[in-house]
């Protein structure tokens, strides 16, 4: 019964939970307009130090196309001095076409295209976005909310004065939040996936398990978080922004007290297992196996759910605070 309360009583978005599906607005929007120019797409971005694309600019490149441009009836396409063939000079012409001749092999490699686009949108889309942000925010809405809605109305008192036991009361709280925190969270991660077109929908296919118990896992936490704390908007902000966000990304080991760090490792291994270039992905240098990942999240949930049970149970609260 509690548990139905529970989850009925999150019916109503917070406001949390507003600002969260702006933020998730914002990134979708952001993730379809990219799409749409065919942003994951390393031929139609502009190349470095250059006025076209990288596809133009390989295809200047080649040694058929700085040989047309020494002639006069060839397109007026400019050489740099480096760039220039040296006809006269076989060796040196050799060597030249062939390191020129690098970036027209990667342009019109699929595989090297493919594997180019999944990496960086599962950086920039899934891992820094997403993991950092959207996800933890929309945990934090809902999970911290679950004993808000009972201080607002000033019924936690007499919910813990009801014949049952206060750690049934904090793991029915939990229970009747958790397909909140489930539905937008990974509902949200389907959202930016599809809006990423056919690396989106790859990304969705390999990483939705870590999603899911990045999903508990911190869903547990703020479910604890709204347990001990006042204000636990407040602190899961802080939590999020200058822990998971700050602390994920620094080198050494401070990285492995984040939730967020465990399930970028199992999309890092998921990407490494299918062949994917993981290496375009160097703050996860030093990921964790997939099956420390694991224990460590499930872990993790179960161990901060008991304990919130455990802190629960033996503290004082008021309703007029």
């Amino acid at each position: 019964m509690l548990v139905v309360q529970s989850f009925q009583r999150h019916w109503r978005v917070r406001q949390m939970g507003w600002v969260s599906l702006g933020l998730l607005g914002i990134v979708v929007a952001w993730v379809a307009v990219f799409t749409a120019r065919g942003g994951w797409d390393l031929t139609n971005q502009r190349a470095r130090r250059a006025a076209g694309t990288n596809r133009q600019e390989a295809e200047r490149l080649r040694p058929a196309s700085r040989y047309a441009a020494l002639g006069d009836e060839g397109p007026a396409l400019p050489l740099r001095p480096h760039e220039v063939p040296s006809p006269l000079n076989p060796t040196e012409d050799a060597l030249q076409s062939l390191v020129l001749s690098v970036p027209h092999a990667a342009m019109t490699s699929d595989r090297f295209l493919a594997d180019w686009a999944f990496m960086t949108y599962s950086r920039w889309v899934v891992h820094f976005v997403f993991m950092g942000f959207v996800l933890p925010l929309f945990t934090l809405s809902y999970a911290s909310g679950a004993f808000g809605t009972d201080r607002e109305s000033r019924s936690l008192v007499w919910l813990m004065t009801r014949p049952i036991p206060r750690s049934a009361i904090y793991l029915a709280k939990f229970l009747g939040t958790l397909p909140w925190c489930l539905a937008f969270g990974l509902g949200g991660f389907v959202a930016v996936c599809l809006a990423g077109g056919p690396v989106g929908h790859e990304a969705l296919a390999r990483y939705w398990p870590a999603a899911t118990v990045a999903t508990l896992a911190f869903a547990a936490l703020f479910h604890l978080v709204g347990a001990l704390f006042q204000r636990p908007v407040v602190v899961g902000l802080v939590y999020v922004f200058f822990f998971e966000a700050v602390v994920a990304a620094l080198p050494g080991s401070l990285k492995l007290l984040s939730l967020t760090f465990y399930a970028r490792s199992l999309m890092y291994n998921e990407a490494a297992a299918a062949g994917y270039p993981v290496d375009m992905l160097p703050s996860m240098a030093a990921a964790v196996s997939s099956t420390t990942a694991w224990a460590v999240l499930g872990g993790a949930t179960v161990a901060i759910t008991l304990a919130g049970m455990w802190f629960f149970a033996r503290s004082e609260y008021r309703d007029d605070v």
